[in-house]
């Protein structure tokens, strides 16, 4: 019985209870806490890293369907500490229960594929709609919006609509996993608009300091012509400067450049990154898995970069030799100069603010909303 009774002891065993029948019954166990209970402790300790890796571990374990939304929810609410990879991820758990938004999504996905953009646009302008008239009943609503906005922005580009395209884009906001990207494509819907000055705003904002010093590559290369056409050679020769510093940068391996090219990266790298805390719940993630979870997120990356450096160099080559041919040529043989951009009197009545540009001190929700004030310095025509 002593024997017993340190066994117990060492296991933490729950002693047996003897029933009134005399037969022994085990003591009911406590019901298990909620996974959503569970998953909600971590982000209000704001313990992302255990978050990420609870989210992982709860993806096989049995679960009802409000508790499979409950997370559902919390991982779109917490993406940009957590990782938006976790969205598609978890999502995938349940593909057979597609709710009416997951299925519009879907709808407008597949009209803009197969190149039936007036009719992806009016399927994404009526799913953007139905979310707004939701989003104070379901949580997750306000977060899908931008993504409405974004479906409806490609939907009017590539209907060649592209004044109305350029307006759509600049409703997104910053807090959307993909900015970066919708910054890169309002470039090109503003330079296919003949908007120079928003054309070159977009590419302001993508020197954000939130995102990587380095640009997209297509990016140079729309600088390159924009600058070309209004004959500035002292800003073509800085962003020579910075192609060549580009290369160089990822040639020597700058992983962390690459990685915060975008959100969906950057906060990948981020996370990786996370010391252990005090407030960290170690007692639902152990250190060890921690440590595991920050290594394959490493690998991941690291893998993704070595794969695209290759054909980011060979891109950045393509744009310098680009570059080399719009010095030795004359522009009004081959590029038809722009001459004049909107004054800032023009912009004032347009109700915008006009403010200097000092990247060293930026506000975040001034990303996106760059014009280029500036002239032409192509000699007038004889």
């Amino acid at each position: 019985m002593i024997r017993m009774g340190l066994i117990c002891a060492l296991l933490l065993c729950t002693p047996a209870l003897a029933a009134p029948s005399g037969k022994i019954q085990k003591r009911p166990q406590p019901p298990r806490l909620k996974l959503s209970t569970q998953a909600r402790r971590l982000i209000l300790s704001k313990d992302y890293l255990g978050f990420r890796i609870f989210v992982r571990k709860a993806y096989a374990l049995p679960m009802s369907h409000a508790e499979w939304y409950e997370i559902k929810n919390l991982i779109s609410e917490n993406s940009q500490k957590s990782g938006f990879d976790l969205i598609s991820y978890w999502n995938a758990r349940n593909a057979t229960g597609k709710s009416d938004i997951d299925l519009d999504f879907e709808k407008a996905d597949a009209l803009l594929l197969s190149n039936r953009f007036e009719d992806a646009f009016s399927a994404a302008q009526a799913l953007t709609k139905k979310l707004k008239s939701i989003q104070r009943s379901r949580t997750d609503a306000r977060t899908l919006i931008p993504y409405g906005y974004h479906l409806m922005a490609r939907a009017l580009y590539g209907a060649r609509r592209y004044d109305e395209s350029m307006t759509v884009y600049q409703w997104i906001n910053t807090s959307y996993p993909f900015i970066r990207q919708v910054l890169f494509e309002k470039m090109w819907a503003s330079f296919k608009a003949g908007r120079v000055d928003i054309a070159l705003g977009a590419i302001a904002s993508l020197r954000s300091s939130f995102f990587s010093k380095y640009l997209p590559t297509e990016s140079y290369l729309i600088q390159t012509y924009l600058l070309k056409k209004l004959c500035r050679d002292a800003e073509l020769k800085e962003v020579a400067d910075e192609l060549k510093a580009y290369q160089e940068a990822l040639t020597s391996g700058s992983l962390e450049d690459w990685a915060s090219k975008d959100n969906t990266t950057a906060v990948l790298a981020r996370v990786a990154k996370i010391k252990p805390k005090e407030t960290d719940l170690t007692s639902m993630i152990t250190p060890a898995e921690r440590t595991s979870e920050q290594k394959q997120i490493q690998d991941v990356l690291e893998k993704v970069y070595q794969k695209q450096k290759p054909m980011i160099l060979n891109d950045l080559k393509t744009i310098l030799a680009y570059q080399h041919l719009a010095n030795v040529t004359d522009t009004k043989t081959v590029l038809q100069p722009v001459h004049k951009l909107k004054s800032r009197d023009e912009l004032l009545a347009q109700d915008l603010e006009v403010w200097p540009a000092d990247f060293k001190e930026e506000w975040l929700d001034e990303v996106g909303k760059h014009v280029l004030i500036g002239e032409s310095l192509c000699k007038p025509d004889k």
